[in-house]
């Protein structure tokens, strides 16, 4: 669905309302190799704050990962990207398509916050996000082996997406 939004998008008729200047694109570089940074980091994780995430009875709030500084790292990834995108896209279409994605990703915490502490009942949801909260900011990594292997898959899908960008989305990454 997202392809086919992004392809009609495209489409679209041009109403330009700012043109981008150069630094846009390398802001938009550099944020999108954070974006994939992030979800290589967070995807198929334990996360019971959130939604999806793997075997989530494994989930330690004392050494929380990534969680400890974003519950929702799945909508923070979405609303950086549409964010970015805006930036270096001033046309109409475009302008729509990412301000309605981003939006959906900054108002969807809220959603997926209520739908949780009601899954996981309201005690254990404040317990969970207290002990998040209380954990340190860094710490070592269960397996360093792990943290590479999740790093190098971050910078190869950020490659795979500056190649593909001209062939899926029809327009260079940059």
């Amino acid at each position: 669905m997202l392809g086919l939004l992004i392809h009609a998008a495209g489409r679209a008729p041009r109403v330009m309302l700012w043109s981008a200047a150069p630094w846009q694109f390398h802001v938009v570089q550099a944020g999108m190799l954070s974006v994939c940074l992030l979800l290589a980091l967070t995807l198929g994780r334990p996360n019971p704050l959130s939604f999806g995430g793997a075997h989530n009875a494994r989930f330690d709030p004392d050494r929380p990962g990534p969680v400890r500084l974003t519950r929702h790292p799945v909508l923070l990834a979405l609303a950086l990207w549409a964010g970015l995108h805006l930036l270096a896209n001033g046309d109409l279409a475009p302008v729509l398509l990412f301000g309605v994605l981003g939006g959906f990703a900054i108002v969807g915490r809220g959603l997926v916050d209520r739908r949780k502490r009601h899954e996981v009942g309201a005690d254990r949801w404040h317990d969970l996000r207290r002990r998040v909260a209380l954990a340190p900011l860094l710490r070592a990594p269960p397996s360093w082996c792990a943290l590479v292997a999740r790093l190098a898959a971050g910078v190869g899908a950020y490659g795979c997406l500056i190649l593909l960008h001209p062939v899926v989305i029809g327009v260079t990454a940059g």
